[in-house]
């Protein structure tokens, strides 16, 4: 039998019983092993914490209409290639996490509806499916390009604005993901005295993820060769023709 979804391939006995657990949950019994997977390797096989992130996380996409999951064909393909927020599989650092990027001023959030965006969100979750389990068990890098972001033009409260209304507590109860590093470049000068003031009530654990750093520190830990071109990097690929090569239901 061909397994479709990378997720599946290689699961401990821990995990297939914690899968297991979690499917007793009356929410769960109708999603796919692979999707329940994602969840559950964010939470690190708490299946408790994974039944809760579940919930909310189709609670909003039932306020929004936006369906589980979301596939390429489903996304806005102009929102999507500005690549402000996007990870290309298959590349990782040197301790087997996956690399995602975040480039804030590469798109106005508020040029596209809340769905369309939220929908691109939800997709760039959704395919965690197509990752094997080693890379969910390692958890993800970031690199953070903060070049020419404006706090005006560039973040969104309509995310806040909308968990608020749902007495929602945060992003971490809505989207997967378990981040070990956080690279920031070109930070704005506000930057460390923010971070600074954060220590204050933010946890220690957090805090030290985040590094703020020149491109070329980023090559401590990651190979250049994983690393695309315009962060420094020697990967002669951009996200707008790793896009185009995926497809339609991808």
């Amino acid at each position: 039998m061909t397994i479709e979804f990378d997720i599946l391939v290689g699961l401990t006995n821990e995990e297939l019983e914690a899968l297991a657990k979690l499917k007793e949950f009356s929410i769960c019994k109708d999603i796919k092993d692979e999707l329940l997977l994602v969840f559950l390797f964010s939470k690190k096989l708490n299946v408790e914490g994974t039944h809760e992130l579940i919930k909310n996380n189709l609670f909003v996409r039932e306020q929004l209409e936006i369906s589980f999951p979301v596939v390429k064909h489903q996304v806005n393909s102009e929102l999507a290639k500005k690549a402000s927020s996007f990870h290309i599989k298959g590349y990782t650092d040197r301790e087997g996490r996956a690399i995602s990027y975040l480039h804030p001023s590469k798109v106005r959030p508020k040029d596209y509806t809340f769905k369309e965006y939220m929908t691109f969100l939800f997709w760039s979750q959704d395919q965690c499916v197509h990752e094997p389990p080693p890379i969910h068990r390692a958890g993800l890098t970031i690199i953070e390009d903060l070049d020419k972001v404006s706090l005006f033009k560039h973040f969104d409260s309509r995310l806040n604005d909308f968990l608020k209304k749902h007495n929602i507590k945060d992003m971490q109860n809505v989207f997967i993901g378990r981040i070990q590093k956080i690279y920031i470049i070109n930070p704005p000068w506000l930057l460390k005295p923010l971070l600074s003031f954060a220590r204050t009530f933010m946890k220690n654990k957090i805090i030290s993820r985040i590094e703020i750093c020149k491109r070329d520190q980023i090559f401590s830990t990651i190979d250049q060769s994983q690393v695309l071109f315009e962060y420094g990097g020697t990967l002669d690929i951009t996200y707008a023709d790793y896009f185009d090569s995926l497809p339609s239901n991808y």
